[in-house]
């Protein structure tokens, strides 16, 4: 069997996708974007496969609509409302782009390949091995993968296509394969620029819809993009070495494309069977909040000189909850360490306020992303959760606020509940271990109730029956859980033991009652409000 001489990304089978009716099935560039709104969304392999992917068509809508000059807020806007209304992607605009970078899109073009660099290679034609481009395969952990065997040994062209665009979105960082033409390369080595890939630095902050069609606008960022921001395809094809011409993005569609890695497949047949993973274009994380719109900022104290005020992205911890975390991504903070929200939320306010979206309009708030260990070299964790809600309960201040309130206040409940775990422990002769697991329990215990609850914010009007509705919940989910704790302490717990609590070392009679006691009148100082007044108790 030949090798084919062309795979073009535009008209072949290759993105995964998920119908209406729930099938998953694979689409062209072209397809995709065309029957959007007859699309549920992108299923890839992994949520950080669809999160680079979804990138990858948000800058073809922001390279078919660039404009000459720079459009004025009223004019994103109107263009985004004539999208809106429409339901469907204007193929008639977005056609005639495609048709003009149709070359840059083919996976084996012989001298301009997509998202690669024709010829690249090692002194030694050592390559890189596909198990570095396959981003489900846990490092020195075989069993923990649906990839055994042959598997390993080859790709088809549509699958190697997604995991090519995944690498140069999330591709850890460290020692690279060396890459011929490179003046950065020593003694055969691509040196760690210490950061990963470029969307690898970010946790994604999402706004789905109900079609892949509302996703891509409701993300699609015109309100940063200009005349100079130009994707990858758009710009002089790249060589093995830094573009020293281009050493920063200049808008979304420029850092959504960010060539982070210089790549190359190598087929046997019809199948891709190695790769060349070699350094690209260095990025780092500091103060893109100008260009990038899909993450939190924070003020980072360490990085920050006087004078200079540097902003990081705020990254998930794959051990929360999205609720958990909610201020940061919907709410700016203020003062000294003022911190940005993720600025699609901005956009959905926005859209909001000149009532182009209805507030009442569900969508799910999506997180996404990588964890790294060992300088950012290996990846060790992955965050993907999603958020149920209008969009008036993620934009309206006075919801958000309520929002922000209750997921406080579900912290300070689990808090209390974990610190009577670990009172009863100690109370039996432990030495209040019982605390930490505690923690998982108290938040899995709230975990679908709050999910319930925030669907239900809808007027600002509101808020004191739903703040009130959240209080009596919560309280008594935790009330009960912490009454089962104490039905399980045991004998010796009930007894008690004299206990020390102050650094005065005195000590007193810990027992069950006076743990309980406690815990109770933490959770009255935590809901005073939870007291019933209508019939909105979820």
């Amino acid at each position: 069997m030949t090798s084919p001489v062309t795979f073009n990304l535009i008209d072949e089978p290759w993105i995964r996708v998920r119908t209406l009716t729930g099938a998953v099935q694979e689409r062209s560039l072209w397809a995709t974007l065309a029957e959007a709104n007859e699309l549920r969304g992108l299923a890839g392999e992994i949520p950080t496969q669809d999160a680079a992917i979804l990138r990858l068509l948000l800058a073809v809508i922001l390279g078919a609509t660039r404009p000459r000059f720079p459009r004025s807020d009223r004019e994103n806007l109107e263009l985004f409302e004539a999208w809106w209304d429409d339901t469907q992607l204007p193929m008639d605009i977005v056609g005639p782009y495609l048709d003009g970078v149709h070359q840059r899109f083919d996976l084996l073009h012989p001298q301009t390949p997509f998202y690669q660099v024709a010829g690249l290679t090692t002194p030694s034609g050592k390559k890189t091995g596909l198990g570095k481009l396959i981003a489900d395969l846990p490092a020195n952990l075989p069993f923990f993968t649906t990839r055994g065997g042959r598997e390993l040994e080859s790709l088809s062209l549509s699958e190697a296509a997604r995991w090519l665009v995944h690498c140069q979105a999330f591709d850890p960082s460290g020692i690279k394969t060396g890459a011929v033409g490179d003046v950065r390369v020593k003694g055969g080595k691509g040196y760690s620029f210490g950061y990963p890939a470029w969307a690898g630095n970010l946790g994604l902050v999402t706004a789905e819809g109900r079609t892949l069609a509302e996703t891509l606008l409701l993300n699609t960022p015109w309100f940063v993009s200009g005349p100079d921001d130009l994707p990858v395809w758009d710009r002089p094809q790249l060589g093995p070495g830094a573009d020293a011409g281009h050493p920063a993005p200049r808008g979304p569609a420029d850092l959504f494309t960010w060539p982070s890695r210089r790549l190359r497949l190598f087929l046997t047949d019809d199948r891709v069977t190695d790769v060349q993973i070699s350094n690209g274009d260095r990025l780092g994380p500091q103060n893109l909040h100008a260009f990038e719109p899909m993450t939190a900022w924070r003020y980072s104290k360490a990085q920050s000189k006087a004078g200079t005020k540097v902003l990081m992205p705020v990254t998930h911890d794959p051990t929360r909850r999205i609720w958990q975390g909610l201020g940061p991504l919907v709410q700016p903070s203020f003062g000294p360490n003022e911190g940005q929200p993720a600025r699609v939320i901005g956009w959905l306010a926005q859209l909001q306020e000149e009532e182009i979206v209805p507030g009442g309009h569900i969508v799910d708030l999506r997180t996404v992303g990588l964890e790294y260990g060992t300088q950012n070299s290996v990846i060790t964790g992955a965050t993907d959760d999603r958020l149920t809600a209008s969009v008036a309960a993620l934009t309206d201040p006075v919801l958000v606020q309520a929002a922000v309130d209750a997921a406080s206040q579900a912290s300070q409940g689990v808090i209390a509940l974990a610190n009577l775990a670990g009172n009863l422990d100690r109370a039996a002769g432990g030495e209040g271990n019982a605390r930490e697991h505690t923690f998982e329990v108290g938040y899995a215990l709230l975990d679908s109730p709050f999910r319930a609850w925030i669907r239900t914010l809808d007027h600002p009007e509101h808020v004191p029956d739903h703040r009130n509705a959240w209080a009596v919940t919560a309280s008594a989910l935790l009330r009960e859980a912490g009454d089962a704790l104490v039905g399980d302490a045991g004998r010796a717990a009930l007894v008690g033991r004299p206990v020390r609590r102050d650094r005065t070392g005195q000590a007193e009679l810990l027992d069950a009652g006076l743990a309980l006691l406690w815990f109770r009148t933490s959770l009255a100082k935590t809901f005073p409000q939870a007291k019933p007044h209508s019939d909105e108790v979820i």
